[in-house]
């Protein structure tokens, strides 16, 4: 797999012929940011000064290396190591400088990375480091975390952002390399200071970066500021979209030690995550992998003119996406990592129209005003391409005199992971002469920045005198870009109208077909709104109920069963759910619907979850008999 950036364990198998694996080391150095008895230093330290949890318990150094050597040769089959000095602070005076050197002559190391903060590099001490970097690969990690005076401040790190750049550079001049650690989260700061960081980082010679999440733990200053007001902490999907921004800011040379804190499950006060480490890794490259982002993309400000770009200058890292032809001649794909194609082989427009865009009563809708239109899963785009075509399709009526009348808006938002599902769809999508805007260049325009605002094609036969009078279309399209469980979050209550759910099935795609999903699109629509859904399964249609919608049938198109909607009123469901898919809703295990109370499991996950309450109703109905 082509990765979205440049992991240290990669970087050094390329350096070393194969990874070296990280032997964490406590010398209970101690910090010079702390008084005597240990008190004070930075507010977010532990009473370990960071240490590794793996060195928890040990009693002395070489019992600590031969442990952690032995467990790494036999859970990982390790060769080659690296001696970790991770704990408080390394101020290298010559009390300390033997324990390097006994350690090094005891161990076969192959490189040594040592964990300090800027103010402990003395003269003498990088004089100990040029002389140690003869005999081993070294490595200096350095506490940075902001480039904040401000924020340096507050947390009582006890040195100023200056201090981090000289020894940046000092360190780079005498050919030590360093390591950069940033936090994001820190209190009082927001994107554009994470980003401030992130570029001046990037500007420096540094050799790799290692990224925190801001972790509260207890017994620290900062659990005791967080039981009085509360910090703000960030969850797992947002800390993605800050660390996301981050990588991409940084020189596609520089590798990424590491993406998120450990702590104690026990220590942990916040925040409390429910994706795990691995879990959390595996979605961050995913999300990089859709959007096509990658590290580097924006270093040093590069931002592409993406309004004078075309999709194929854009990428040329697009997914093949080979073209399948459905019966109504429309054109759609086959996805790998799903294993489904995007639309019925009856017709991919033919499935927009029939199943959306007719039982939404969309036309209607419009003719009453303004509509707001939640497209979920947008995919190669026909379910919006085909609104827009029914909205700016009667965008020309034209009052007597040759004046045009002012058409209602239809402002639609998509959610969609893949980007480059739709680039692929820009680059084989052809309107039609009946469509009333061009497709292509929508999908375009969505593709390169994100909003398309759609014209009206000119009616044949029109006076010039009916065009020039032709009132200007004020509709649109945006797309956010993510997982739809966490991008949902960020619309507005009660905003949307009409919401069209598109969802791969629920086997491949359980995620956005969960009770726990449906709540949350239930809280962004208006009283009156509706969601279309061309899926019928059972465990949905409960799901949906058990949000709170009213739940019925649309007309079927391209097979027996129809599709469904959920409304907020009664009144709005004119095909209600026949009597025997309604006992077994209520009756059966087959009603039991998908679970994903916080909004981070796979589909795996999720599956097997039901499975098992399945399994564990069937076991209680048993035992009730």
């Amino acid at each position: 797999m082509n990765k979205p950036y440049l992991q240290y364990k990669d970087y050094l198998v390329e350096r070393h012929g194969e990874s070296l694996y990280r032997v964490p080391i406590d010398f209970n150095l101690g910090c010079p940011n702390r008084e005597s008895d240990g008190s004070g230093g930075c507010t977010f330290c532990n009473v370990r000064g960071s240490a590794a949890v793996q060195t928890i318990g040990k009693n002395s150094v070489e019992e600590q290396m031969k442990e952690a050597i032995r467990f790494a040769r036999d859970r990982y089959g390790a060769k080659k190591y690296m001696a970790y000095i991770q704990a408080f602070s390394a101020t290298f005076g010559e009390s300390q400088q033997p324990m390097y050197l006994n350690l090094l002559d005891a161990f076969d190391f192959t490189a040594v990375s040592i964990g300090t903060r800027p103010d402990c590099l003395t003269p003498q001490a990088c004089d100990f480091l040029v002389e140690l970097n003869k005999h081993i690969e070294v490595w200096v990690e350095l506490g940075v975390q902001t480039v904040h005076d401000k924020t340096l401040e507050r947390v009582n790190r006890g040195h100023d952002w200056a201090s981090s750049e000289t020894a940046i550079k000092k360190l780079h001049g005498r050919g030590i390399k360093v390591a950069v650690h940033a936090i994001l989260g820190l209190p009082g700061e927001t994107a554009t200071d994470y980003q401030r960081t992130a570029d001046t980082l990037a500007a420096l010679p540094i050799d790799a970066v290692k990224i925190h999440n801001l972790h509260i733990e207890k017994g620290t200053t900062l659990a005791l500021e967080h039981a009085l007001t509360s910090l703000p902490v960030l969850m797992e999907h947002d800390f993605a979209e800050h660390l996301m921004d981050f990588i991409r800011r940084m020189p596609p040379h520089v590798p990424i030690m590491r993406l998120t804190t450990d702590t104690l499950d026990e220590e942990l006060i916040a925040p409390k995550w429910h994706m795990a480490k691995g879990q959390f890794k595996d979605y961050v490259i995913q999300q990089m992998t859709c959007r096509e982002w990658r590290q580097g993309d924006l270093w040093r400000g590069r931002v592409k003119k993406l309004q004078s770009l075309r999709v194929e200058e854009a990428s040329s890292t697009l997914e093949p996406f080979n073209p399948v032809t459905t019966s109504d001649s429309s054109i759609t794909f086959w996805n790998e990592d799903y294993k489904e194609h995007y639309h019925t082989p009856a017709g991919a427009r033919l499935e927009a129209e029939e199943k959306y865009i007719v039982p939404s009563k969309l036309k209607e809708r419009l003719a009453e005003g303004n509509v707001q239109l939640l497209d979920v899963c947008f995919g190669l785009g026909y379910n919006s391409l085909a609104a827009m075509n029914m909205a700016t399709g009667g965008a020309h009526a034209v009052r007597p005199g040759g004046e045009a009348s002012a058409p209602p808006s239809l402002t639609i938002t998509a959610l969609e992971m893949d980007r480059r599902v739709v680039g692929a769809a820009a680059q084989n999508i052809q309107s039609l002469e009946t469509d009333s805007n061009d497709w292509k260049k929508t999908l375009t325009e969505l593709y390169l920045t994100g909003e398309s605002h759609p014209t009206a094609h000119a009616q044949r036969g029109w006076s010039l005198r009916q065009q020039r009078n032709e009132v200007q279309w004020q509709s649109s399209i945006s797309i956010l870009w993510g997982d739809a469980r966490y991008t949902v979050s960020k619309l507005q209550p009660e905003q949307f109208d009409l919401v069209f759910l598109d969802a791969f099935s629920t086997q491949r795609n359980s995620e956005l077909w969960t009770v726990d999903f449906f709540r949350k699109l239930k809280s962004v629509m208006k009283p009156d709104a509706v969601l279309l859904t061309y899926c019928a399964a059972i465990p949905v249609r409960a799901g949906l109920m058990e949000a709170g919608f009213f739940v019925g049938e649309t007309d079927p198109v391209g097979r027996q069963r129809g599709g469904t909607i959920a409304a907020m009123r009664e009144a709005d469901i004119e095909i209600p759910l026949p009597d025997h898919e309604l006992k077994m809703i209520y009756e059966t295990t087959r009603g039991l619907p998908y679970r994903d109370p916080y909004g981070v499991r796979t589909n795996k996950e999720i599956l097997r979850n039901r499975q098992e309450r399945i399994i564990e109703s069937k076991q209680e109905e048993s035992s009730n008999r």
